[in-house]
């Protein structure tokens, strides 16, 4: 098998689909989904041995990092406390 590296939120042996009983109002649980596949298909696309940056500056990455932040900070504002993420 061939050893590569990997962005580091990647690594891991396992991956399990998350799942929820709960309400996800603002799909969170969704999101986070899909921005750990969008890393994902931009680590295993990568030429690199250093992965982490083509998985940073990945457009799919950059835009489910985004909608995943705009949902936490509504969360956030549904609490009443003010969220702002750095980019």
């Amino acid at each position: 098998m061939n050893e590569y590296k990997t962005h580091p939120a990647l690594i891991t042996d396992n991956y399990v689909r998350a799942t929820t009983l709960v309400p996800d109002k603002y799909g969170i649980i969704q999101l986070s989904n899909d921005l750990l596949v969008a890393m994902h298909e931009a680590d295993k696309s990568s030429l690199k041995d250093d992965t982490t940056e083509d998985v940073s500056l990945n457009a799919s990455v950059i835009d489910n990092f985004t909608k995943l932040a705009d949902a936490m900070e509504d969360l956030a504002k549904d609490m009443g406390i003010e969220a702002k993420f750095k980019f």
